[in-house]
């Protein structure tokens, strides 16, 4: 048997730039469902708390985006990821409370009502951080 030359992993990581913008596109989209969504639920939701996360949130994402060159969408490296990172965190109680306050989760399909569509919503851009992470240890 030969022996086989060692794999180079960091020619199969492919581009981090272009996953670094693809994730910061995925972060985008998830945010402006969830800002979406909070629009049509805020009423019914009766959560200034979460209100206020969302807003925050959505001006960390605004300033992180100010902030891009040419080459990323993001500075992964700013500071204000770190915020970001901190205020999805930060939701996770009151949109825990609201879907146990508002009874939901019981049905069949757990995205039948807006409600539930927004705290779905809000735990696909939680579930981000540890991307954001990973791509800040990796960066080349």
């Amino acid at each position: 048997m030969s022996e086989a030359a060692e794999v180079d992993f960091s020619q199969i990581r492919g581009d981090w730039h272009f996953h670094l913008n693809f994730l910061a596109n995925a972060v985008k989209q998830s945010l402006v469902r969830a800002q979406k969504m909070w629009g049509e639920v805020e009423s019914e939701a009766g959560s200034e708390a979460i209100g206020e996360l969302v807003a925050k949130l959505g001006d960390a994402w605004s300033r992180l985006e100010s902030a891009a060159t040419e080459k990323d969408r993001i500075d992964i490296a700013s500071p204000v990821v770190d915020e970001f990172m901190e205020l999805c965190t930060a939701t996770k109680g009151p949109c825990d409370d609201l879907e146990a306050t508002q009874g939901l989760g019981g049905s069949a399909s757990i995205y039948d009502t807006p409600l539930e569509q927004f705290t779905e919503a809000m735990r696909q851009v939680r579930s981000f951080n540890d991307d954001l992470v990973m791509m800040r240890e990796q960066k080349p």
